[in-house]
């Protein structure tokens, strides 16, 4: 059973103060399940509007407004979903006219993918009348039955001194994601077969649609070799000038492939931490995929997920209004690394090595932390239940156990 904890406050009245509910992601994450999900339980089921169907064109085509003049008798609990309603040329002005008149009346939920995560950046018409959540791959806390309260999960401010170990189910569940992937329709059938067949139509789709739908990018065929060529990078600084080579083309190319990718969240970047720390590395950035089943190498698929895990982290407490606070990695030009760190407002206040079995510490994540005033550390490891506090008051930490201590 998929509970996506998301819907504890994008769906949340209380905390939208009748703003709309703005859901971005990637393809196929789930965004219009949760929606439908959601409106069922309101015995609201009817309130659903997909702009991709015929029968919504041909009904809003004579009359813009129909969708009201058929709402049933209800108090004050009226919501509505619009899915894919960017597909529509002038769907912001749309929305702006729809939100204005209906606002006090109405809670909408707006639901779409990469052109919904964009669009703000160009002219935002609709400012001031939504809040954007992000809904990501599947997190263990989505499908293990949990009480989710935002008001009291953990945050790196707070003081540890203690972290308990994870029920067997909640280690499970950690496990079968990371085997298989966060993305719910290969998720729930739970077969390698059915996974590697459905990755690549996947991919397929949002290369030649999404990517043809929103950018000028034409070398299709590149593309793909170009996201062939990225796993193996996965947890490195990206070289540009390598990759350059690799496909024939100029540097400005990869850059904007690179970008497109991240734009139609097949990837995302991580960039290096400079703030207070002399000879780091100032410009390349780390890339990790949002399916880190893409990711063959077990020690960098490993990162990977932890990756995905992290940015969730952010991107939620983000969305809390709890501070600004940003993903990055820790590489200095000696050679010192630390794997990730949590900034807030540019203050590192977590760090995070990743090491598939090794509990031993590396001494650059001790020179780094000391550097850094000595923020709260884990070093976290494939191995279940595993808990180590070390003299320097690192913890070395199961996955499990951590990704439990984290919202």
């Amino acid at each position: 059973m998929i509970n996506r904890v998301l819907e504890t406050w994008a769906f949340d009245r209380s905390f939208l103060h009748n703003k709309m509910s703005f859901i971005a992601g990637p393809r196929q994450v789930g965004k219009t399940t949760l929606a439908q999900k959601f409106l069922k339980n309101l015995a609201q089921e009817d309130c659903y509007y997909n702009w991709d169907t015929l029968g919504f064109k041909q009904q809003f085509a004579k009359n813009p407004l129909f969708f009201k003049e058929t709402f049933p008798p209800r108090a004050k609990n009226q919501w509505i979903v619009f899915d894919e309603i960017h597909k529509y040329p002038q769907w912001k002005n749309l929305l702006k006219g729809y939100y204005d008149e209906m606002k006090d009346e109405v809670q909408f939920i707006i639901t779409g993918s990469a052109r919904l995560d964009l669009f703000r950046k160009s002219g935002d018409s609709l400012a001031g009348r939504y809040f954007l959540f992000k809904l990501f791959p599947l997190g263990p806390k989505d499908i293990v039955k949990t009480l989710y309260n935002r008001t009291k999960s953990w945050n790196p401010k707070d003081l540890l001194e203690d972290i308990p170990p994870a029920n067997s189910t909640f280690s499970e569940a950690v496990d079968s994601l990371y085997n298989t992937t966060g993305f719910p329709e290969p998720f729930l059938d739970g077969t390698k077969d059915f996974y590697n067949r459905w990755k690549d139509i996947h991919l397929s789709l949002i290369i030649n649609e999404d990517i043809r739908d929103l950018t000028k990018i034409t070398h299709i065929k590149k593309l793909e070799t170009l996201v062939f060529l990225l796993p193996e990078r996965v947890g490195s600084p990206i070289s540009l000038n390598a990759l350059r080579e690799n496909l024939e083309c100029s540097h400005e190319s990869i850059k904007t492939w690179l970008e497109a990718f991240n734009k139609v969240f097949i990837s995302f970047d991580i960039p290096p931490y400079t703030k207070k720390l002399s000879r780091a590395i100032l410009k390349e950035k780390k890339i990790y995929f949002w399916d880190w089943g893409i990711v063959e190498d077990t020690g960098k698929r490993f990162e990977n997920f932890v990756a995905v895990q992290l940015a969730r982290v952010v991107t939620q407490w983000n969305e809390w209004g709890l501070g600004k606070y940003s993903l990055h990695y820790i590489r200095t030009k000696d050679g010192y690394e630390v794997d990730f760190a949590i900034a807030l407002n540019n203050t590192v206040v977590l760090l995070i090595e990743v090491k598939e079995q090794a509990t031993e510490v590396p001494k650059s994540f001790i020179l780094i932390r000391e550097k850094l005033n000595n923020p709260l550390s884990f070093q976290v490891i494939h191995r279940k239940g595993f808990y180590k506090r070390t003299k320097e008051n690192i913890l070395v930490l199961g996955i499990d156990r951590l990704l439990q201590l984290l919202p």
